[in-house]
């Protein structure tokens, strides 16, 4: 209750100070169009020398003085008209209001006395608006402004727009409160059909929520906010309307307001056919795509055969092809976006594309190398390979990184641009051709006969699990350094995957046949000779 009393405090403000902006900034006023209140009693609104002024009484404009008459300037003539209707004002005269034409102008007096000239040039000519009919609306506008004076001298009648203000605020709280209670009875109701679909989703086999229950939680929100900021406003406007000198600001934000709502209802009417040329394109782009992701399906599957592409290289197309024809709706569907042709829409699209140019360059690199990656048939998925220091299983190669399962079930991303610029052993990709080599190094002195040495490796490797039995481990000399003969022995690898293990049981293995030769592994460094000799019995 507590905080939807203060949102509701919060939008009283909001409200507030729109409405402040309607009577302040409206470009049409109410009988006066152009013309705006800047007045306590009777004032001008002068601008530069030359430029048109705003004559008021009572905060309600009069009329815009655009031309020069007499040698005095229309600010000079707003002015001069104030003092004379301060004057009239003072000695509580209120009318009658009459209209005197002459060879200068219009005349308007006010009890015989007279306020100001409407020269021809007053008149709007871009309206088509004669001096004639500029002058009887000033009259009128006048007559309206010497009634509020006249009302506001009148105590009872404060006194009466007091008490209206009053129970008009009483009934305001009212209605904020129904309408909070109303609005957290429709919540508890939206709760619980949310809860009983839930569980009738969960008896299905679905752990989702039904957007048509956020939709719906989205739609008593948006109406309890209007209903509220709807209450606010005719609450001050009405408020506004019963004080005689605010009266015209009451009048100007209730015409300004529904301005503004015919403007959006007519602005939405406008856009209905645009929007349906949007929703055709979007149902034409979402055909397409069916279209593209079934045959790529079909390739995939292999109903479909076309030279060259395999699987992944299929997948990143249907990718592509697809970000293209989404692009292409966009391009498409701008011009028909309401608004889309206004100088914010453009320079956010400005912006827009000057963020995306400044921070999608390592971007458009990492997703370049990965079209590399897939069209060369660098990788595949399930193969088995070593990237600098890092070694394991591709599980994904993306458009941005490759992802690795290293052999200690770690998870590697790997970015697109380091894998195209490091040298990468695949150890799957003829392994199908009698298996990978896998191999090892043993350094052993130059008093070990080498066909001795030769002979024990090969049966290190024959004790090893995971090594092809049908292809002979092969041992080379590698290199003759000054202490001892540096041996490699060499194995073919039925898994990949299995490449760590298998080269830590050979190691084990290795280590326990020259033990029971009695052969000392000189690696990494000698040190000393043992009591017994280094040879093999």
């Amino acid at each position: 209750m507590k905080s939807s009393v203060l949102r509701s405090g919060f939008l009283v403000a909001l409200v507030l100070t729109f409405s402040t902006w309607l009577c302040a900034g409206a470009d049409t006023p109410p009988l006066l169009p152009g013309a705006e209140d800047n007045s306590a009693t009777a004032g001008a609104t002068p601008g530069s020398e030359g430029e048109p002024a705003l004559f008021s009484v009572f905060n309600r404009p009069i009329i815009l003085l655009r031309a020069e008459l007499f040698g005095a300037d229309p600010a000079e003539r707003a002015q001069r008209a104030t003092g004379r209707i301060d004057g009239i004002l003072s000695r509580d005269i209120f009318g009658p209001i009459e209209t005197v034409a002459t060879a200068d102008g219009i005349k308007i007096l006010v009890g015989g006395e007279l306020v100001l000239t409407v020269a021809p040039g007053d008149a709007d000519a871009l309206i088509g608006k004669t001096y004639e009919q500029t002058a009887d609306e000033a009259a009128r506008s006048l007559g309206q402004a010497l009634q509020q004076a006249q009302r506001q001298r009148d105590g009872g009648l404060l006194m009466r727009a007091i008490l209206r203000a009053a129970v008009a605020t009483v009934i305001l709280v009212v209605v904020i409160m129904a309408v909070v209670r109303i609005n957290r009875f429709m919540r508890h109701r939206v709760l619980i059909l949310e809860r009983r679909l839930t569980e009738k989703l969960k008896e299905r086999g679905l752990q989702i929520m039904s957007y048509a229950v956020k939709a719906l939680r989205w739609v008593l929100r948006l109406a309890f906010w209007l209903l509220v900021a709807g209450a606010v406003f005719e609450w001050l406007a009405y408020c506004l309307s019963c004080f005689p000198y605010t009266h015209p600001w009451g009048e100007g934000l209730q015409l300004n307001l529904w301005k503004l709502i015919l403007r959006i209802g007519a602005s939405c009417v406008q856009a209905i056919p645009n929007l349906l040329v949007i929703t055709l394109i979007l149902l034409i782009t979402r055909g397409v795509i069916g279209l593209v992701r079934a045959f790529f399906r079909s390739v995939g599957t292999g109903h479909i055969k076309i030279p060259g592409m395999e699987l992944e290289a299929a997948r990143a197309t249907q990718r592509i092809i697809v970000v293209v024809v989404w692009l292409f709706a966009v391009v498409m569907i701008y011009p028909y976006i309401p608004g889309s042709g206004s100088a914010a829409f453009k320079g956010m699209s400005v912006f827009i594309g000057l963020l995306v140019s400044l921070g999608s360059s390592s971007v458009i690199g990492q997703f370049t190398s990965g079209l590399v990656l897939m069209y060369s048939r660098a990788l595949k998925p399930g193969e088995y390979i070593r990237i600098g220091e890092h070694e394991g299983t591709v599980e994904t190669l993306g458009f941005l990184s490759t992802k690795i399962r290293s052999g200690k079930n770690e998870e590697l991303h790997v970015p697109n641009t380091v894998i195209l610029g490091t040298t990468v052993k695949n150890f799957s990709r003829f392994s199908t051709d009698g298996g990978v080599l896998v191999h090892t190094s043993v350094t052993i002195g130059y008093d070990t006969p080498w066909r001795q040495v030769h002979e024990m490796l090969i049966e290190s490797a024959t004790r090893t699990a995971g090594l092809n039995r049908e292809t002979k481990p092969f041992v080379m000399q590698t290199a003759l350094s000054d202490f001892y003969v540096e041996y490699e022995v060499n194995a073919r690898l039925l898994d990949p995957r299995q490449r760590g293990m298998v080269r830590a049981e050979l190691h084990s293995h290795i280590q326990d046949v020259f033990n029971e030769r009695g052969v000392q592994i000189m690696s990494p460094h000698y040190v000393d000779d043992k009591a017994q000799s280094k040879g093999g019995a």
